[in-house]
């Protein structure tokens, strides 16, 4: 069967055939958190806020603006995008974990 009689028979029997509907990346997320792993999240966090991971790609380009700019922060930058990526990703968590930590508008 050629994919283009594949593709009209999904799109004249939807009884055939059921798409997949597609996923939001904040649905991964239960609409209820587990408040024990919740403590302990925030506790972890409260103990040891930094992270690491293993990037030479990353490593090579921010070694380079920390080499030509006077007091580039790698680490402020970093936790920038991090931030912003998981606001978007998890917003509710997000800021649950703002408020949890007590961390301010544009703070730290």
């Amino acid at each position: 069967m050629s994919n283009q009689h594949k593709s009209k028979r999904m799109r004249d029997s939807g009884s055939i055939v059921k798409k997949k509907k597609s996923v939001k990346k904040s649905s991964l997320v239960s609409k209820r958190i587990d408040e024990k792993f919740w403590r302990l999240a925030i506790e972890s966090a409260k103990r040891q806020p930094r992270l690491a991971f293993y990037s030479p790609i990353a490593s090579a380009v921010l070694n380079y603006w920390k080499n030509i700019i006077p007091r580039f922060s790698m680490s402020d930058l970093l936790a920038k995008i991090i931030e912003k990526e998981i606001a978007s990703r998890w917003p509710q968590l997000y800021v649950r974990a703002r408020k949890s930590l007590g961390v301010k508008k544009g703070g730290k």
